[in-house]
């Protein structure tokens, strides 16, 4: 690991956890109503269900959503441990075992899936500036914004394509191909749009019925805004700490205390990965880890 990211992560932690007393986050965490969590839970479920059928549809189903949710819920296990989301990688090793399709065309759905993703959380934290400049700078969400739609211009597409290593040639021409699938395409924007609506419903879930906050639901947006948007930042693994950090800011704010927002954070997290994990441990007793098709 690099030496500036190790730097980042001790800042980080000593951010959290300076001047906290843990006695209080303890009583933070039994304030916690179980039926809100519950309900909570439930949601992440279904929005993990839309991750699997939003490359489901960008594969024009051609495997099946059995391969895509196996995929999918492999590749969230695999972040808690991974950087940069790099366990999203699992998803086209797992399926190209799985059911024999070929790389580039996977490969292709993957960074079309990293592109609508960029895209849309762009436009939501530029939809947060203009209500305040508490999240960010207005430089990264608008790069974030317009950069994945340059990719639209057959006259960019010839210049990366040039540019490109020989060996990277084929997944980047099977992007593009994707991109010109116009139908296609508008049904994973819309189907992307879904989802992270799905998410911020999570989370005003979380904060509405599962904690004592009075927050709004502005505040909750935005305070999810910044948690999503330095979370993917490659950091830390899973976005461990980053998403704590940007809760306990934001919602400090708000007059939520430093150890009752990290509680909250902290078990907002488990929620998102709890199917994920109970998935794979199922997948796990049901066919073995051997055939699960794991990059070794």
């Amino acid at each position: 690991m690099r030496l500036w990211r190790l730097l980042a992560i001790a800042a980080l932690l000593l951010w959290l956890s300076w001047g906290i007393q843990w006695s209080k986050v303890v009583q933070a965490l039994a304030s916690l109503n179980p039926h809100g969590l519950l309900l909570t839970l439930a949601s992440v479920g279904i929005s993990d269900l839309a991750i699997a059928y939003r490359w489901y549809y960008l594969s024009h189903f051609r495997h099946s959503f059995q391969a895509s949710l196996e995929a999918t819920m492999l590749a969230f296990v695999l972040n808690i441990f991974a950087p940069a989301k790099l366990g999203d990688l699992v998803k086209i090793y797992h399926i190209h075992k799985q059911e024999e399709h070929p790389i580039p065309e996977l490969t292709a759905i993957f960074l079309l899936e990293r592109l609508l993703d960029l895209l849309v959380l762009g436009w939501i934290a530029l939809a947060s500036l203009s209500f305040t400049r508490l999240l960010t700078t207005p430089l990264l969400p608008l790069i974030a914004a317009i950069a994945p739609l340059l990719l639209l211009f057959p006259q960019i597409q010839r210049i990366l394509h040039s540019l490109a290593p020989s060996k990277l040639r084929p997944f980047i021409d099977g992007l593009f191909h994707k991109l010109q699938e116009r139908s296609t395409l508008l049904g994973g924007l819309l189907i992307t749009l879904a989802l992270w609506g799905l998410y911020y419903w999570n989370n005003w879930l979380f904060f509405t019925y599962a904690t004592p906050f009075n927050l709004t639901p502005f505040q909750i947006f935005l305070a999810s805004t910044l948690a999503f948007v330095v979370s993917a930042i490659p950091v830390t693994p899973g976005g461990i700490g980053t998403f704590q950090a940007a809760f306990v800011f934001v919602l400090g704010q708000y007059g939520v205390s430093k150890e009752e927002a990290l509680a909250a954070s902290l078990i907002l997290q488990l929620l998102y990965l709890i199917p994920a994990i109970l998935f794979t441990l199922y997948l796990l007793v049901r066919k073995g880890s051997h055939e699960l098709h794991l990059p070794s």
